[in-house]
């Protein structure tokens, strides 16, 4: 009789331990769950971002008398707060000179990345300063990163330094349009 007075209680005891590594187990996947979240939403950001760019830098392809036009274009709708307003004319039911359509496509990607709660601008490519031939690049940030330009150069420090690298924890691309 003493044998199982000395094992009274050693069975919740057992239980409590196996309910903490349960516990333990079921925290560290709802960790890895919430990884999981953030690295698909980064996909998905990054994926919108580049379709942005990447349709822009096409029709900049499409309309090349009109590629000394888009830069200016482009840094007219950095940093906007409030939703763009179409340029006169509206190109998509109107004949346009190539300026004109260079100031609409600059419009249709500022408005498809302020939708979404992204920020485009276009400039000198970084790392590339002595090239005989400057070549131009998009950018798209969203999250905490900021872009800035005015009508002459676009500021992405906040994107990458001046070689190119992009700086760490910051949510952005480039893309060289030409």
């Amino acid at each position: 009789m003493s044998f199982y007075q000395h094992q009274k209680g050693v069975g919740l005891i057992e239980v409590l331990v196996a309910l903490v590594l349960l516990a333990v187990g079921v925290l560290g996947y709802s960790i890895l769950q919430l990884r999981a979240v953030d690295a698909s939403s980064e996909a998905l950001s990054r994926s919108q971002g580049m379709l942005i760019v990447r349709s822009l830098a096409e029709n900049m392809r499409a309309n090349p008398a009109a590629q000394s036009n888009y830069p200016a274009a482009v840094r007219g709708y950095t940093n906007i707060s409030t939703a763009p307003t179409a340029p006169s004319p509206s190109c998509s039911n109107n004949i346009c000179t190539p300026a004109q359509m260079a100031r609409f496509d600059a419009f249709m990607a500022a408005r498809a990345a302020f939708d979404i709660g992204m920020n485009v601008t276009m400039g000198s490519c970084p790392g590339v300063a002595s090239a005989p031939i400057q070549r131009q690049c998009l950018f798209i940030a969203w999250g905490n990163t900021t872009l800035s330009a005015t009508g002459t150069a676009a500021d992405v420090s906040n994107c990458m330094n001046t070689s190119g690298v992009y700086i760490n924890g910051s949510n952005c691309l480039m893309m060289e349009a030409y």
